[in-house]
């Protein structure tokens, strides 16, 4: 189960990689259509900010694709419908 998700979200592990900028914002309208054009993006990334926290120990949720890249959420709008994405420093992961 855990393979089926991290696959889903490949498409935003691979976006990010290869954006290469140190911030990163992307509207939902651009997660449905770049993303996600086939299932567009999961409601409950719409309504709940929990969806988006940077925790890779729920694999059901989309964290595995921006940490696989090095990324963090560091700001989401809910209203407005963004997510910010900062790169992540390697020195974070030796702590």
């Amino acid at each position: 189960m855990a393979k089926e998700r991290q696959k889903k979200y490949d498409s935003v592990t691979h976006y990010l990689a290869t954006n290469g900028g140190s911030q990163v914002t992307l509207t939902f309208t651009q997660f449905d259509e770049l993303l996600f054009p086939h299932s567009g993006l999961p409601k409950t990334a719409r309504t709940d900010v929990d969806w988006w926290a940077n925790d890779h120990k729920h694999p059901e949720k989309g964290a595995y694709g921006w940490l696989n890249a090095s990324y963090q959420v560091v700001q989401v709008n809910l209203e407005k419908e963004y997510v910010v994405f900062n790169k992540l420093l390697k020195s974070n992961w030796l702590i």
